[in-house]
């Protein structure tokens, strides 16, 4: 279990590190929604090998519903995006406790638990940040 959060923690980190780069190019919010997307997908592609179409109706199920999440938060409240990471993790734990998917790598649950609750206080913060920056910009005619 320490291994998992410890290569957690490294993987959130490299992020972290790597957003001053992107965000010169890419707003913190479309990058913030595109990996809550792309981690929400992770488990279908889990749930494609060796599942029941019951499995894998429920992981695209559960995906969309991650999507809709990332969708919402990027065009009413970039905070939402954080709110979906963190609930992503929270996902994980719970799904790889009672779930029927056969192939869920087994560090699979703290190591994304790890990663989703770094990312969801990184990004709240960066939001938090930029909605504090909006309100005080004067406004220029």
């Amino acid at each position: 279990m320490l291994q998992q959060l410890f290569w957690g923690l490294i993987t959130a980190l490299s992020l972290m590190i790597l957003m001053p780069f992107l965000k010169k190019y890419l707003p913190a919010k479309l990058i913030a929604a595109t990996i809550l997307v792309a981690i929400a997908f992770i488990y279908v592609g889990f749930a494609l090998k060796e599942n029941t179409t019951s499995n894998i109706v429920l992981e695209v199920v559960a995906t969309l519903a991650f999507y809709f999440i990332a969708v919402t938060g990027f065009v009413k409240n970039p905070k939402l995006i954080a709110f979906g990471i963190f609930l992503h993790g929270i996902w994980d734990f719970i799904h790889h406790l009672t779930s029927e998917i056969a192939v869920n790598p087994a560090y699979w649950p703290v190591y994304c638990l790890t990663i989703d609750i770094v990312w969801s206080i990184y990004f709240y913060n960066i939001f938090n940040k930029e909605a504090k920056e909006s309100i005080a910009k004067p406004i220029t005619i």
